[in-house]
């Protein structure tokens, strides 16, 4: 059987009867091709790339198209290479002519021998030689030298927006998005159309400014040079997670709308850190504190349809111009601004006012110190408490200071959580179970710390070491109560955020563990994803074979699994997923992070095909949240496996 990988869900399809020219079209709407596909993070490319590639003993996107380090370039000194991608490679160089630095983007010999290849690579030197905006990376020069096409683009010493959003607060990331907008707006207006925008592709200069980059996907809808038109004419092209819904269908025939949904996500992301997937909350309902205004420009911009969006980016280039020239403005009260008159009369009145509440506070607060002082000579050191926080307590020497007030470990909930649940039955099969953190009829049994719904979103604070299950086991996690999967088609994904309990609470002990997780298990079974801060996320497995013997490991320990070097924690808001399959006589498990095309561990599992389980959410002596968990899966009724209890609490 010949089995292809869909490029958006990784669900794997037989593909053993189809020609090598049909498409496959997957439960998850995404449609491919038969043949494999040149696959870089997320981005797919045509097949007939992917075939020149194979032609010349390569994987497609990898070492079979970076430069030679030999290159020589009149005019230039190549200094070093800055980045590789599907397009060969941009070095630092230095222009000779002029003595500054420049980068010049090189396409490899290899793939000089694809016409195709060529193409992109002049079109996007074309598209830029088109453009002239502060906000685009501006083209200086072009021209091949022996096997190699090259052309040369301004130097932005700077990071990509990738690198920097997560630092960025509203106000900052509403300019960045601004200056994008306008980049966007001035491409169309050349009847110019990026179809690959992508934090990857938005650079940053020590500034701040804006500068939109690789055009190498760039559609030009006027002219009549027929050498900038695509060949490919159904394949998707760019980059899944950025790419609007009718670019999936046919990359060839969008128009500027399909660039207004990427700018969409991206201005989504910066905004909540997060990529709006599946049924997504709205921004203001991400962060608090968020302008609502936003919300009605990012969900126009993220239409499935493109006559429901803007029209233009001149459009959202003015939505955004009144939310940024406001968002940093406070907020006026429900009467109005007071006159600039009436506020200089009245300060006097204030200030005297103000005086009085001073020397209120300062009486009470002497006050406090005299009994304090009193209670210190006839009872000892004692401490009153001034807040949820801190306490006052008489020093040594007598003098009064604040301290943390003593915390118990949070309480344990020991109970069902009542949350919203939708289901969807897929043609295949299969079942799509998404659950809002909202109450609702879905049963979570939640275990060990406190565990509540908080504006749409399930929180946990766990701490201490009190052993509260079977078998003296410690259970930090909520489990579905009444939804069972099977091991040979699964997955999940959550959003999580993890961070520190705060300052009060007793002294841990030195091996306490910290994690947030999400998990395939019940008792004697157990696949999660772990987030461990200041450790790294962690694929982990435990299970029995049929022959009764234990097979337990993590991804930290058995190197060999680990598909990239280790992950660390998201700051922030992130995604979390976990995919199980079936092959042969086990089951491949892939633990992903934040969308990523590729996972960051995975195992194959023998004998773990036809297990069933629950799904959990777990945290440990940390504060935890869980929003969005969506699975996707053969349910099951009941339990199959004999070697599996009932009851999920260990």
């Amino acid at each position: 059987m010949t089995t292809r990988t869909c490029p958006s869900c990784a669900r794997a399809h037989d593909v053993s009867g189809l020609t090598s020219e049909q498409e496959v079209t997957c439960a998850c709407g995404a449609r491919f091709p038969r043949d494999e596909v040149e696959v870089m993070g997320a981005t797919m490319i045509s097949p007939s790339k992917a075939a020149a590639a194979a032609a010349v003993g390569t994987e497609p996107g990898l070492e079979g198209t970076y430069v030679s380090t030999a290159v020589v370039l009149p005019g230039y000194e190549m200094e070093r290479v800055l980045g590789r991608g599907g397009m060969g490679e941009v070095w630092l160089a230095r222009q000779v002519s002029l003595g500054r630095k420049v980068a010049v983007k090189v396409l490899p010999p290899r793939l000089a021998k694809d016409p195709e290849f060529v193409t992109r690579f002049d079109k996007e030197a074309t598209a830029l030689a088109a453009l002239s905006h502060p906000n685009i990376i501006q083209i200086i020069d072009r021209g091949v030298e022996g096997q190699h096409y090259y052309f040369v683009m301004e130097y932005v010493e700077g990071r990509s927006l990738r690198e920097v959003m997560r630092g960025l607060s509203p106000p900052e990331a509403l300019r960045v998005a601004m200056q994008v907008a306008r980049a966007i707006e001035s491409a169309h207006d050349k009847d110019i159309i990026h179809r690959d925008l992508k934090p990857e592709n938005i650079l940053l200069d020590g500034r701040g400014h804006v500068k939109v980059a690789d055009f190498g996907l760039a559609g030009i809808r006027s002219g009549s040079d027929s050498r900038l038109q695509l060949t490919a004419t159904s394949v998707a092209m760019g980059t899944l997670n950025y790419m609007a819904p009718e670019q999936r269908r046919d990359a060839k025939n969008v128009d500027g709308r399909a660039d207004l949904f990427s700018f969409g996500v991206v201005l989504y992301e910066l905004l909540t850190g997060e990529l709006p997937v599946g049924r997504f909350k709205l921004p203001s309902e991400r962060v608090r504190g968020l302008d609502p205004r936003v919300d009605e420009v990012v969900a126009r911009l993220l239409e499935n349809e493109p006559e429901a969006r803007y029209a233009r980016a001149s459009e959202v280039c003015q939505a955004l111009e009144a939310l940024v020239t406001t968002v940093s403005q406070p907020a006026l009260s429900p009467a109005g601004a007071q006159p600039q008159a009436d506020r200089v009369a009245g300060a006097p009145g204030r200030l005297k006012s103000g005086w009085r509440k001073v020397r209120t506070g300062l009486s009470v607060f002497g006050g406090v110190i005299m009994v304090l002082v009193a209670l210190r000579y006839l009872l000892g050191p004692v401490g009153v408490p001034v807040s949820e926080d801190k306490k006052l307590v008489l020093s040594t020497g007598g003098l009064p200071r604040l301290v943390d007030r003593e915390k118990s470990w949070p309480a344990n909930t020991n109970a069902d959580v009542l949350v919203s649940s939708t289901l969807e039955e897929l043609a295949d099969g299969r079942v799509r179970l998404g659950v809002d953190f909202l109450e609702g009829e879905e049963e979570m049994n939640a275990h060990a710390g406190t565990w509540t719904l908080v504006d749409g979103q399930l929180q946990v604070l766990q701490g201490g070491n009190d052993a509260s299950g079977s078998k003296g086991a410690l259970i930090p996690r909520a489990y579905l109560a009444n939804r069972y999967f099977s091991s040979d088609d699964f997955s999940a994904e959550v959003v999580m955020n993890v961070r520190e309990l705060g300052r009060g609470y007793p002294k841990e002990d030195e091996d306490a563990q910290h994690f947030a997780e999400l998990a395939f298990r019940v008792t004697g079974l157990q696949v999660s994803v772990f987030a461990i801060p200041d450790a790294g996320m962690r694929l982990s497995w435990r299970y029995t074979t049929a022959e009764g013997e234990e097979v337990a490991g993590n991804s930290a320990m058995e190197v060999d699994e680990l598909v990239r070097d280790e992950t660390p924690v998201p700051s922030g808001a992130f995604r979390v997923k976990l995919q199980m399959k079936k092959r042969k006589t086990g089951v491949d498990v892939a633990a992903f992070v934040n969308g990523d095309a590729e996972p960051f561990a995975r195992k194959y599992l023998e004998g773990f095909q036809g297990r069933v389980a629950k799904v959990a959410l777990g945290c440990r002596n940390l504060a935890c949240t869980f929003d969005d968990l969506t699975m996707r899966g053969i349910p099951s009724k009941k339990q199959t496996s004999p070697k599996v209890a009932e009851t999920p609490q260990e």
